[in-house]
């Protein structure tokens, strides 16, 4: 009982960046008892959207005038073991938006059957294992990282994207199921 709920890490972290996708062998398991082991790791990044217009932007940008929105749809592929979260953000200066990047993580489930039951009939998805929370946790650390590096150097280098309460985000998720590649 005491192993319940644990997340161990295995492997190490090999942070491969080629092009607009990032790869690594970074795997987790969440052990709850032996036979019910879920094992995931995310598979890769993938950068789907990358705009920045600051022409006409000075220096005027403050806390107060900047709107930040955020995106997360969850698709779920149970012939492929994958679990795809599209996330994303939006800087808004008045009506003009400044800033948009949308980033996918992929993650790969080794046994998809013990995290989710797909009812296709009803189109209900039955959770056996709350790991979105966990999905999106690392998602929105990995969008973080990497607006930062986009910003550097520039006026909007100042507003990292802000922390934001998960419960929020839990609701803004939509969830999509998607048909096995051939």
């Amino acid at each position: 009982a005491r192993r319940q709920r644990q997340m161990c890490i295995r492997d190490r972290l090999l942070g491969i960046q080629s092009g607009n996708k990032y790869s690594s062998n970074f795997c987790f398991c969440m052990i709850m008892e032996k036979e019910n082991m879920i094992q995931f790791r995310l598979d890769h990044i993938e950068e789907l959207a990358y705009t920045l217009n600051l022409n006409g932007v000075s220096e005027d940008i403050n806390g107060e005038n900047l709107g930040i929105q955020f995106i997360a749809q969850t698709f779920i592929n149970e012939g492929d073991r994958q679990v795809k979260l599209r996330i994303g953000t939006k800087y808004n200066l008045a009506e003009t938006n400044i800033l948009g990047l949308e980033l996918m993580f992929v993650f790969r489930i080794d046994n998809m059957a013990r995290f989710v039951i797909i009812d296709k009939n009803n189109n209900r998805l039955n959770f056996k294992a709350d790991l979105i929370p966990t999905f999106l946790n690392v998602a929105i650390g990995g969008l973080r990282g990497v607006l930062y590096e986009k910003t550097k150097g520039s006026v909007l280098s100042k507003y990292p994207l802000p922390l934001v309460d998960m419960r929020d985000v839990m609701k803004w998720n939509t969830f999509h199921v998607e048909p096995p590649t051939e």
